[in-house]
């Protein structure tokens, strides 16, 4: 071995000076490496290449110009470790958990358990796009049953519903009627996700129907005694549920304005930031205010105040995609997270938005108003998190208004 070692050793110097190659560490090694081959030698550092070699992703290989150990380290040093990748391959998991159809659970679970026996995996572009198939095909999957099953249940209770309705109509409902529910029953098509729950339920609605049959009379005189408790019952739960859609409404959106308020705007954030990190979307924060707004309440009154804010969030809902979101994030100023595909697209929305401001005059007891408004607008990418990008945006927004209001300055500079 000592002696191959000299060998190699002299004839790697030698091929080195007959290509006109500096001796640097890495052409020595790449030189090494090959007349180890010739001597067919193996040593502990080659192996340790060749592994590492083979382990590199597809990505990876792409950047490597050559397979020195030189090239390798600074990919390799940029990897998370397998610890750390185990533990996102998990978050993963948990997301991808299908909770209502589980036509996917398979495959989902065979392909978290092959990122789990090599994490890095997780990391290439292939993956990548795998997880987004799952999620889309997962919630559309989650969808179909949900209405296939919901589906079933309106079949069912309609069915009651029609001949509880007629038994409280006709107290007489002879043994043919009886007989005819029962036909329905089960003839009643049910679809395949929901034949494990709703078969028995159909069995067992067929038996009840059988004893129906001994106890119908009695049964209608006590439905005809209870009919207008009923009704009073049913009253009162419509009542309860307008009131808990009244206090959810209180609870997300401003009173004055009927926009989003800034709890609500908290919660949005955190869902769109998530999206930002696992569906690479773009989005911007935009920091409206309306201009002079404090002069506009002191001169004409709160009330003209409340009208304009009304109007401002009304023309600001209007020109923003439903996908969109539009705040009041406190007094004057309301904030919006765009989602765009490039800036010529968000510049558009923003003279859009100038534009209808310019071209409306309000009106408050025939006193002409013309608005303007200032804001600052961040582009997420550009920050490490969602909150340093809202903290810039609103400093950009001071900034307009301290340069003269009536502007939009972006964090690239960009004024209009």
């Amino acid at each position: 071995m000592n002696q191959n070692l000299k060998e190699i050793t002299k004839n790697t110097l030698e091929k080195l000076r007959q290509k006109n190659l500096p001796t640097t560490p890495e052409n020595y090694f790449l030189e090494f490496k090959e007349q180890a081959k010739i001597f067919n030698t193996e040593y502990s550092d080659v192996n340790i290449l060749n592994e590492a070699l083979k382990n590199l992703t597809n990505d990876e290989k792409k950047v490597l110009s050559s397979e020195s150990i030189f090239e390798i380290i600074p990919i390799l040093s940029k990897r998370a470790n397998n610890d750390e990748l185990k533990s996102l391959i998990g978050t993963f998991s948990d997301l991808l958990a299908p909770s209502v159809n589980f036509e996917l659970k398979e495959e989902i679970e065979d392909f978290i358990l092959d990122c789990l026996r090599n994490p890095i995996q997780i990391t290439s572009k292939e993956s990548i796009l795998k997880i987004k198939n799952f999620a889309k095909n997962r919630i559309e999957a989650d969808r179909r049953v949900l209405k296939e099953k919901t589906n079933d249940i309106i079949k069912l209770t309609s069915l009651m519903s029609r001949y509880y309705d007629k038994t409280l109509n006709d107290s007489n409902s002879s043994n043919e009627d009886i007989k005819k529910i029962k036909e329905d029953l089960e003839s009643l098509e049910i679809s395949d996700f929901s034949k494990r729950e709703l078969t028995a339920v159909q069995k067992r609605l067929i038996n009840t129907i059988y004893k129906l049959e001994d106890s119908l009379l009695e049964n209608n005189r006590i439905l005809s005694s209870n009919i207008d408790r009923f009704k009073q019952l049913n009253k009162q739960i419509e009542e309860l549920e307008r009131e808990l859609q009244m206090t959810k409404e209180e609870y997300l959106y401003d009173f004055l304005t009927s926009v989003l308020n800034r709890r609500a705007y908290e919660v949005e954030a955190k869902k769109t930031e998530k999206q930002f990190f696992i569906f690479e979307t773009n989005f911007a924060i935009v920091f409206f205010d309306i201009d002079h707004f404090k002069k506009i309440n002191d001169k004409y009154g709160h009330a003209c105040g409340d009208e304009i804010l009304k109007s401002f969030a009304k023309i600001l809902k209007e020109l923003t995609r439903k996908e969109d979101i539009v705040a009041r994030y406190g007094g004057e100023e309301f904030v919006a997270l765009i989602n765009f595909r490039d800036k010529i697209e968000l510049i558009r929305y923003i003279k859009r938005v100038k534009n209808a401001f310019l071209n409306s005059t309000f009106i408050y007891k025939e006193h002409k108003i013309n608005i303007t408004f200032s804001a600052g607008v961040t582009f997420r990418n550009n920050y490490n998190s969602i909150v340093d990008a809202q903290t810039k945006a609103d400093e950009l927004l001071y900034e307009a208004k301290n340069k003269g209001r009536d502007k939009v300055i972006f964090d690239d500079g960009t004024v209009l």
